[in-house]
């Protein structure tokens, strides 16, 4: 097992995540680290692993697909993350992606350079 060492305060997984809900928890670190996740979001970031966890086992299976509540929430969660693709990030207050704000009011009330 290969252990990541990132600056900041990283989510903590919690103790009750199953070995498969570890494994999402590995694979999905590092982006949210990326997108501003913090040790405050651990909780969710495990909701996250647990049910993705769930999810990929019921596809896995091949009977059924997963029920469509755990793909709704499943998704919730990704936009909570800011994981779940452009959309997710925008508004988010972090110009981490480089672009500019589009709002034409952000510099109100702040002295021009």
């Amino acid at each position: 097992m290969t252990e990541i060492v990132v600056p900041g305060n990283p989510p903590i997984a919690p103790e009750y995540l199953t070995p498969e809900a570890i494994i999402v928890w590995q694979e999905t670190l590092g982006r949210v680290m990326s997108a501003g996740v913090t040790e405050l979001d651990s909780a969710l970031l495990a909701r996250y692993c647990s049910l993705e966890a769930l999810v990929r086992k019921a596809f896995a299976a091949g009977n059924e697909p997963p029920p469509a509540a755990y793909l709704t929430v499943l998704r919730q969660h990704e936009e909570l993350l800011r994981i779940a693709g452009p959309k997710s990030r925008v508004g988010g207050g972090s110009a981490a992606d480089g672009a500019k704000s589009s709002n034409p009011f952000a510099r109100n009330g702040r002295a021009g350079r």
